[in-house]
């Protein structure tokens, strides 16, 4: 069985010039998914101020962008003005947002959690919350380097073809128990996986992925970027990748929905 698999067809959008969309025409790719919380049920590539509080009682209203705009601000302040998701990827809850980091000599990774109260930026008790979404920023020493840490499947031929709607067709690797189904958009490829030993299939959530990238557009990588999606719901297993020379970024979250929309706002 082969550990990875590769798209059949190039979809939507060659990522040349501005954002891509993972979808059908020879445009840019572009990448959606459906609810909240599993996505392991929802694809395509066009692959987007005030201050915070010190107060929890400060956040008033459930907006779906005020409090990530603070916590953004608070977090600039912290680590310097660099890219960052602009949207939480939640469906509700958003007043409840929290966030905290940890940084190192290449990078950092923010934690995004949703908890009884809005809780000050970056305080300690936010260790002990489960966050729902990460995102990280690496530093590699080559473009070379960047390229080589992103799980970018190279594409295969001689593998069965399956219609995922909207003109995408994808490839599936069968064997030892586990099911690949890849498609690929421009620079960017899409892998499902599922294990049929468990009754899973990757088709259903393919399809629904497809449709989600006819709504979502992702960043441009340099060379490659990858969506990494797993049919179980297994912790932050839902993974969208992507290198901008030898910087590599990443947002890992339960949902795919939740990642897609993420990167989405990275492509503003």
């Amino acid at each position: 069985m082969k550990g990875k698999i590769v798209i059949a067809t190039l979809t939507a959008c060659l990522l040349i010039g501005g954002c891509s969309k993972l979808s059908t025409n020879s445009k840019t790719p572009s990448t959606s998914i459906s609810s909240a919380t599993k996505v392991s049920n929802s694809a395509k590539e066009k692959m987007s101020s005030s201050s915070i509080s010190s107060k929890t009682s400060s956040v008033k209203e459930d907006t779906t962008d005020s409090r990530i705009q603070e916590l953004n601000q608070r977090l600039s302040m912290a680590i310097g003005t660099t890219k960052k998701p602009t949207v939480d990827g939640l469906n509700e809850n958003h007043n409840r947002l929290n966030m905290h980091y940890i940084s190192n000599a290449y990078g950092y990774t923010v934690y995004y959690s949703v908890g009884a109260t809005a809780k000050e930026f970056n305080a300690s008790t936010l260790a002990s919350e489960t966050p729902y979404a990460t995102f990280n920023k690496t530093a590699y020493v080559s473009t070379a380097a960047a390229v080589t840490a992103v799980n970018h499947h190279a594409q295969e031929t001689g593998l069965p073809v399956i219609d995922l709607g909207s003109g995408v067709q994808g490839t599936i690797d069968r064997g030892a128990g586990q099911a690949y189904l890849t498609w690929q958009a421009g620079r960017w490829s899409v892998t499902v996986h599922a294990s049929p030993v468990m009754g899973q299939d990757p088709v259903a959530m393919s399809k629904q992925l497809v449709a989600l990238f006819n709504q979502y557009s992702l960043p441009i990588p340099s060379q490659v970027g990858a969506g990494n999606f797993d049919v179980t719901d297994n912790g932050l297993n839902q993974t969208i990748t992507w290198q901008e020379g030898a910087i590599l970024y990443k947002i890992s979250a339960r949902s795919a929905e939740t990642a897609i929309k993420m990167a989405s706002s990275m492509s503003r």
